[in-house]
């Protein structure tokens, strides 16, 4: 099963479908996120790097800095091993961008009342329960019924933040 996107899934997005999406996410420690740099100034090349974020610090101001990262590859010298240049270990959030994962995404479809969207979750133990969103029977008749694909639920609940964005 597919736990969270990929850096294939937020290349297809637009600028502004990334600019909208950093605008929902909010980065919490050990999360999955990519970021850019820069590994030749002069013919302004950028490679992107999978990171864990180690910690979260807000401004007054409200602005976010994603700090302590560390690269899922384990760190190495930027432009080779011959170049003095580390992997950096802070970037402003505005230069993040989150690989979401399965409850990321239940998050941001909860911070978004579900909007245009019919999404609910149930889950019980006979002891304990959980529901999110809202449940119509007759919805839930058509997506099941009626010839939907059968897909991931990662790709589905990307699909419908895409949607969103």
């Amino acid at each position: 099963m597919k736990q969270r996107i990929t850096m294939a899934d937020l290349a297809q997005l637009s600028h502004s479908q990334k600019v909208n999406l950093r605008a929902l996410w909010r980065p919490i420690r050990y999360e999955i996120a990519i970021a850019s740099v820069c590994v030749n100034a002069e013919t302004e090349e950028y490679v992107d790097i999978e990171f864990s974020i180690g910690g979260v610090h807000i401004k007054p101001n409200g602005a976010i800095t994603i700090r302590d990262l560390r690269a899922l590859d384990g760190y190495h010298r930027i432009g080779g091993e011959d170049s003095d240049f580390l992997e950096p270990t802070a970037f402003p959030k505005e230069q993040c961008l989150p690989l979401l994962s399965i409850g990321e995404m239940i998050d941001i479809m909860d911070s978004l009342n579900f909007r245009n969207y019919h999404f609910y979750l149930l889950a019980g133990t006979g002891v304990t329960g959980c529901e999110v969103g809202h449940f119509r029977s007759i919805v839930k008749d058509k997506i099941l019924n009626e010839g939907f694909q059968n897909d991931e639920l990662c790709v589905v609940l990307w699909q419908m933040i895409v949607a969103q964005l």
